[in-house]
């Protein structure tokens, strides 16, 4: 298996935690990023299906653990 590291920008907030333009600015940069990530795995040989479902799986177990994380707290 060869293996060609590419990276994806992710720009930092602009805006503090306090301010309501952060979550659309949040969602901005992920989206770009997500779509970014998603052509390089599509590119590699994966089909979006498979990609799709993996993708949902692997955010609700992130999910689940925060949640218990912040359980915890």
């Amino acid at each position: 298996m060869v293996s060609t590291r590419q990276t994806i920008q992710i720009s930092k907030p602009q805006h503090p935690s306090s301010d309501a333009y952060r979550a659309v600015e949040r969602e901005e940069v992920l989206e770009v990023a997500f779509r970014d990530f998603v052509q390089m795995v599509l590119a590699a040989g994966w089909n979006e299906p498979e990609v799709a479902l993996t993708l949902a799986d692997i955010a609700d177990d992130y999910v689940m653990a925060l949640a218990g994380r912040v359980a915890e707290k």
